[in-house]
């Protein structure tokens, strides 16, 4: 990066640059060259990321040339960029050393556990940095990044064919270290690079250090394209603009670096480890909420239809609906739409569980809650329970068509309530407001608005045919759910069990601290 001052009473016209070691040292003699080689290698053994200033005082004449070239360059319709930088490049010739700078950049809180934690939760982690080799190593080992038993395996060779050699020495328990100028030689050739992603997605750890901006958006562009992995790119700076943009997922960090890192994501937070609450908790709970809501509006939608096809099969192939046009729209909207819609309020584990547990998290990975499996029982509860009520119904009609449709609805309808209240993990007010609601508009259309709905006087006997009916679609499922999580109970359910027992003990200690007190 580099600007053109004017001395306002010298008339002295600078030019000054600042940048990384290895961009400036071909700028200036051999030596200051030397001098600048061995500064920032002793800068970066302490950890401290280098700059490299330069300058050089140009002729009016000089300055002139180049500003009309910027200018002729500038009016280019075909690569306007590549002539702008042969531009700049003849400018940055010659130049003179100003000085080194060496500065401490201070790791955020609670980064080592951070890392620590996504690792837990079976994300993996790479750092992708501009600093120099011995300073990215010191920033893995402060981070945690490198664990104390592993070893750094580093990259050095320009052959593509010693560095096939090296990546079959390479094993999980190490931690890979690439230059940016390896990387130059890696994307180069598409074998080269199909070998060095197989080998790097079995590592535990991998820092690219050197990595112009490019190189950063090219490495997310190519984890996401070949190894088919959803990518998530974190930064803070500038620099980390383009792999933010090229990630599935773009968090940028506010810092001191500015906000355009921040402005460019899809997420922004204020320190590094607020990112493991974005993903633990608010992610995997987002993902929990929406395959809960799909399987149920899936359901909804089933339930109601394999009624509607036996009916059809049993009375002869007849093509009439079985409900009318008012209960077939308000039966997915008014009547059991809003518990259903409230299921995004339920926490199925509280949030400090989130943290304590986060292999968790690899659940949402395998995709457990959205599945062939998942998909398959909720297929199977559909078909059983639509098949129950139409096939109870039936046994209990004895008068009139009208009956027969009332008891069956209001069998459905009073199902869907109990399907909902069995899945809530963690009851929220909103919840039971929504579940009020919706039984109050029903049983309104029930006794006052028969006429419009078709619906039949409602008796005792018929309040009990519709009870055991809808207890009869719904306790199978009930009490093989509550055998399976008391006989083979799921991560998720020792987990609440866990918590439970925590709240009790919490509750307990509270409670015999008042009765001291008093």
């Amino acid at each position: 990066m580099g600007i053109i001052l004017r001395n306002r009473e010298t008339q002295e016209i600078f030019f000054f640059l600042k940048g990384a070691d290895s961009a400036m040292v071909d700028k200036i003699n051999s030596t200051e060259r030397v001098y600048v080689e061995e500064e920032t290698e002793k800068l970066s053994k302490e950890g401290l990321r280098t700059l490299v200033f330069e300058y050089k005082i140009l002729s009016q004449e000089q300055y002139s040339r180049f500003k009309q070239k910027m200018e002729n360059a500038g009016r280019v319709l075909k690569l306007r960029d590549q002539a702008e930088r042969k531009c700049i490049e003849e400018l940055e010739q010659n130049m003179s050393l100003l000085g080194v700078t060496g500065v401490e950049d201070l790791l955020q809180d609670d980064i080592k556990s951070s890392i620590m934690t996504l690792r837990n939760a079976g994300i993996k982690v790479w750092m992708l940095t501009g600093d120099k080799l011995e300073t990215a190593k010191c920033i893995a080992i402060s981070t945690g990044f490198k664990a104390s038993d592993q070893k750094f395996f580093e990259l050095n060779s320009l052959i593509e064919s010693d560095i096939i050699d090296q990546l079959s020495e390479l094993k999980p328990e190490h931690t890979l270290i690439v230059s940016g100028t390896v990387l130059e030689v890696i994307f180069r050739s598409k074998r080269l690079e199909e070998i060095f992603f197989n080998k790097a997605q079995d590592i535990s750890s991998v820092v690219l250090c050197r990595c112009a901006p490019k190189q950063k958006a090219e490495v997310t562009t190519q984890l996401r394209r070949r190894l088919k992995k959803v990518v998530c790119g974190i930064g803070d700076g500038g620099n980390d603009v383009g792999m933010i943009q090229c990630a599935d997922v773009g968090i940028g960090i506010e810092g001191k670096e500015g906000l355009q890192a921040a402005l460019a994501s899809d997420f922004s937070v204020k320190k590094f480890n607020q990112i493991v609450r974005l993903i633990l908790w608010h992610g995997r709970l987002s993902y929990v909420r929406t395959s809960l809501l799909n399987n149920f509006v899936l359901h909804r939608g089933l339930v109601i239809s394999v009624i509607q096809v036996l009916f059809m099969t049993m009375f002869y192939h007849v093509t009439i609906f079985i409900f009318n046009g008012y209960l077939t729209l308000f039966y997915p909207t008014v009547f059991t739409s809003f518990p259903v819609f409230a299921l995004i309020l339920d926490q199925d584990i509280p949030i400090q569980q989130a943290f304590n547990y986060p292999e968790l998290y690899q659940l949402v990975q395998e995709g457990q809650h959205i599945s062939i499996e998942e998909f398959l029982s909720w297929l199977w509860k559909s078909i059983f329970q639509g098949a129950t009520i139409i096939l109870l119904s039936l046994a209990f009609l004895e008068n009139t068509f009208t009956e027969f449709v009332t008891i069956m609805f209001t069998a459905l309808v009073f199902l869907e309530y109990l399907n909902i209240i069995t899945a809530i993990r963690t009851w929220h007010r909103y919840m039971t407001l929504a579940l009020f609601v919706s039984i109050l508009i029903y049983l309104f259309c029930l006794f006052f608005l028969k006429d419009l709905f078709y619906f039949s006087e409602i008796s005792w006997k018929t309040c009990l045919q519709i009870l055991m009916i809808t207890v009869a679609a719904w306790m199978p499922f009930q009490l093989a759910q509550s055998t399976q999580r008391m006989c083979f109970p799921s991560q998720i359910d020792k987990v609440i069990v866990e918590a439970r027992v925590l709240e009790k003990r919490i509750y307990a200690q509270n409670k015999r601290a008042v009765s001291v007190s008093v």
